[in-house]
């Protein structure tokens, strides 16, 4: 196997992690910061014990999964009727993202900046009181984890 195969494998299984701590949170068996707090303490502590921090491509992937977490936090926030609590989640992460951008070998910038760019279209529409479909949110969603894998 791959050094670049084992770290997918690996990021696939935090990601996994990642959805199933957020799952237990919409679903209501586990509070918000809770989850958000095990869901960064995983992902950090499965990264630096694997791999190094000097891996160009593992920072940008770091820094995806942590705005996939962003983005999972934002959504739970919609959904709860809570708008002005989203918008600073989708903040934060767009803010992930463009870190994502700056750093070098990130494969798939392209499907980064267009993602940025479906997140940032939902963010405006929050700011103005627009209301956002579970379409859109289930769309950005499943690019940010596409950006994983």
């Amino acid at each position: 196997m791959g050094r670049n195969q084992g770290m997918k494998k690996l990021l696939a299984i935090i990601l996994i992690f990642g959805l199933g701590f957020w799952a237990g949170y919409y679903v209501g068996q586990r509070p918000l910061e809770e989850v958000k707090a095990q869901l960064q303490e995983l992902s950090q502590k499965v990264v630096k014990q694997a791999i190094g921090l000097g891996n160009e491509e593992l920072l940008a992937q770091n820094n995806v999964l942590r705005a996939l977490s962003g983005f999972a936090n934002g959504k739970a926030k919609i959904l709860d009727g809570k708008p002005d609590e989203a918008l600073t989640e989708l903040e934060k992460t767009l803010g992930y993202l463009k870190e994502a951008v700056k750093v070098k070998g990130m494969e798939s910038s392209d499907a980064l900046i267009e993602t940025m760019s479906k997140i940032d279209e939902l963010r405006q529409s929050l700011a103005v009181g627009q209301a956002v479909s579970q379409e859109a949110l289930e769309d950005v969603q499943a690019r940010l984890e596409a950006l994983l894998l």
